[in-house]
């Protein structure tokens, strides 16, 4: 067995710097985060399913690194436990959009956000396991869902991104779009599904900032899932959401959250606001 190992009073004084931003930014107290959603439901249609407005300000608030909003959101919601396995669906595609450790943080504090009854009523079997049996048709499945994102690119994307690096494509499909990003078949109620998994992208990439190409395609993507006309019908209010007045309301409601949230900044992207001495 190995000794145990310590850090140095240096090193661990090194990983709690403030300019190093160790934690997620504080979330606003719950009125201001409850004004927040009134402003952002009173710009789109009084139809548009709720699932719209919680997918939305859960990849926006996971994204500006905000973990106790995610409680506050819930609470504006109502406090349902469909409530709750929605964002944590949402939660969960985020990762490929924004990484692992901050869905882990997110996804962590809202759990512990939630009342025992309601933890109680989430689900807890595993939906996404590959194996033999399923992996073909898990491949299959998202690759339909990176053409019908990217057609008539995407081919020519594919070969972009193989030219960067040949295991890109293949991990981004292979880990990402099938097993991630398309919803597995067997996954019960509620799925996130096509519509909704475009809006997670363009809200954690433009809550981002610094990667305008990728929303743009995501962008191009929510607008073709209303070429779908299964898409449509799981989606209060999908046909008004994949149209250019449902876009805006999705990159503007982001923009609206980051700046409440998170005062507009970001800790993707931009200068640092601490500056090294060289």
């Amino acid at each position: 067995m190995s000794a145990a190992v310590k850090l140095s009073p240096t090193l661990k004084s090194l990983l709690a710097l403030p300019s190093a931003r160790p934690g997620g930014i504080p979330s606003p107290a719950s009125p201001v985060i409850a004004k927040l959603f009134d402003s952002i439901r009173s710009k789109a249609p009084s139809d548009l399913g709720k699932d719209a407005w919680l997918t939305l300000g859960t990849a926006a608030i996971m994204t500006v690194n905000a973990p106790d909003a995610l409680g506050h959101l819930w609470d504006y919601a109502g406090r349902k436990s469909t409530d709750a396995a929605v964002m944590r669906e949402a939660g969960l595609k985020c990762i490929s959009f924004n990484g692992i450790p901050r869905t882990i943080n997110g996804l962590g504090a809202f759990r512990q956000h939630l009342p025992t009854d309601v933890q109680a009523e989430l689900g807890t079997t595993a939906y996404r396991h590959i194996d033999s049996s399923n992996v073909t048709e898990i491949n299959t499945r998202g690759r339909a869902l990176w053409d019908s994102i990217y057609q008539p690119h995407h081919e020519k994307l594919i070969s972009k991104l193989d030219q960067s690096h040949p295991d890109l494509p293949v991990y981004i499909l292979a880990a990402h779009y099938g097993p991630l990003l398309s919803d597995p078949s067997s996954l019960p109620s509620p799925q996130i599904g096509r519509v909704l998994t475009s809006v997670v992208a363009i809200t954690c990439l433009r809550a981002q900032r610094g990667v305008g190409p990728q929303v743009t395609s995501h962008v191009f993507g929510l607008r073709k899932a209303g070429a779908e006309q299964d898409a449509m019908q799981k989606l209060q209010g999908g046909e008004w959401l994949c149209s250019d007045e449902g876009a805006q309301w999705v990159l503007e409601s982001t923009d609206k959250v980051s700046e409440v949230v998170a005062g507009g900044k970001t800790t993707f992207a931009g200068p640092s606001e601490v500056q090294a001495k060289l």
